[in-house]
């Protein structure tokens, strides 16, 4: 080979190179001028976002950095409700749909929300619920079936319209209890009270209807009033070792 020839096949390789760098340049130039935020059905995301806004179950999704937008929805799995300003991991694509996976992020200062649609169930052998300050509880109805219950709070309220209370048994114990209230009514087959002082001061008429009334003093038994009326139908008895009048 002489050295005519080898220089002519350098120049023959050197040229066909540049006509297949021409070739690909012409390929991919359709897909260089293709905007950046163009997704087709066939490419695939799985990357971090930020969550610009929420419209119901769409939320609106951006990478500033590589200048992309989408609409995307949330996947089932992720119970973490997104806000704007969370960063948000988003997968999947046009063809399936994109869903936001996971919430990897929360803005400074951020309300957190559990959400489901639909009904919840959590089911668990044992489960517990803790706060440092405050668990609220809202909801139209709320039902509680245990077979045993305990509460153990150092001061506890109930404010209701309408309560309703129905026990086979019912036993308190308080060192002070008070009742107040407009009015009051009691239905009992049996009542047995056992106290060491007894007051009672009616501001009005105390009234007591009985078939049989048994009063009985182991000491003192006094009854007393400007005007004091004994009425007996059939008999009016007074018996004892003295009988004062006067």
């Amino acid at each position: 080979m002489t050295l005519r020839q080898t220089e002519h096949d350098r120049i023959m390789d050197i040229d066909g190179e540049i006509a297949d760098q021409t070739a690909r340049t012409d390929t991919l130039q359709p897909l260089l001028q293709r905007k950046s935020n163009a997704l087709n059905g066939d490419t695939y995301v799985h990357s971090a976002f930020l969550v610009d806004a929420r419209d119901h179950a769409v939320f609106t999704v951006s990478n500033r950095d590589h200048g992309r937008q989408y609409q995307v929805k949330r996947a089932a799995s992720c119970l973490l409700l997104p806000e704007p300003g969370d960063k948000v991991l988003v997968s999947g694509d046009m063809a399936g749909g994109l869903y936001i996976i996971a919430v990897l992020e929360k803005q400074a200062g951020g309300h957190s929300t559990v959400q489901v649609n639909g009904a919840l169930t959590i089911a668990a052998h044992a489960l517990s619920l803790r706060s440092e300050q405050h668990i609220a509880l809202e909801t139209d109805t709320l039902s509680v079936t245990a077979e045993t219950g305990a509460v153990d709070a150092e001061q506890w309220s109930v404010n209701s319209h309408h309560y309703a209370l129905t026990s086979v048994e019912l036993d308190v114990a308080a060192l002070r209890s008070r009742y107040t209230g407009g009015q009051r009514e009691s239905y009992y087959q049996s009542v047995a009270e056992t106290t060491r002082r007894s007051v009672r001061y009616v501001t009005g008429t105390d009234t007591v209807k009985a078939i049989n009334l048994d009063y009985s003093a182991d000491f003192i038994a006094r009854l007393n009033g400007n005007t004091t009326l004994i009425n007996g139908e059939s008999v009016v008895k007074a018996d004892g070792k003295q009988i004062l009048v006067g």
